[in-house]
This record gives C-alpha cells, sequence and structure tokens, in this order.
C-alpha cells in the first residue's frame, strides 16, 4: 500500500511541475511538486521498510533528503 501512494503521489507532483514548466514556460521549481516528490518518497522508504528491503529504503531515503534540503533553502528564500 505505502509503494503504491508513494508512486501515486510521484506521478502527480511529476504532473503539476510538467505543467507548470511545459503548458505555463515557468521554469521554477514548483512548491506543490517538492513537497508530494519528498511524501511519495518518504512512502516508498516505509514501504521498503516494511517488505525488509533496507538497501531500497535507504536509497530512496537518500532521494528524499536531498530534496528536502532544496525545499527548505526554496522556502528560507
Amino acid at each position: 500500500m505505502y509503494l503504491t501512494a508513494g508512486m501515486i503521489l510521484i506521478i502527480i507532483a511529476w504532473i503539476i511541475q510538467f505543467y507548470k514548466t511545459i503548458i505555463q514556460k515557468d521554469m521554477n521549481i514548483n512548491l506543490y511538486f517538492m513537497v508530494l516528490y519528498i511524501i511519495g518518497v518518504l512512502s516508498l522508504v516505509i514501504g521498503n521498510i516494511l517488505i525488509n528491503n533496507l538497501t531500497i529504503a535507504l536509497l530512496n531515503l537518500i532521494g528524499a533528503i536531498l530534496p528536502l534540503i532544496m525545499l527548505i533553502q526554496i522556502v528560507k528564500n
């Protein structure tokens, strides 16, 4: 369930960013994209921990930390 929910959130995030970038021609990173992406990846982390796939959970965690740092910088500025 967590894996599916995580992937759905990631896809929704990319749809939002795609619309903003391609349709609206706005090259800035959308905050909704960042938040949904981070939540989606954290859901993947939880799902992988629950199925005892710790290597993929760790890689996904790294994949959540990096955009989280970016999000913090965007919000601060």
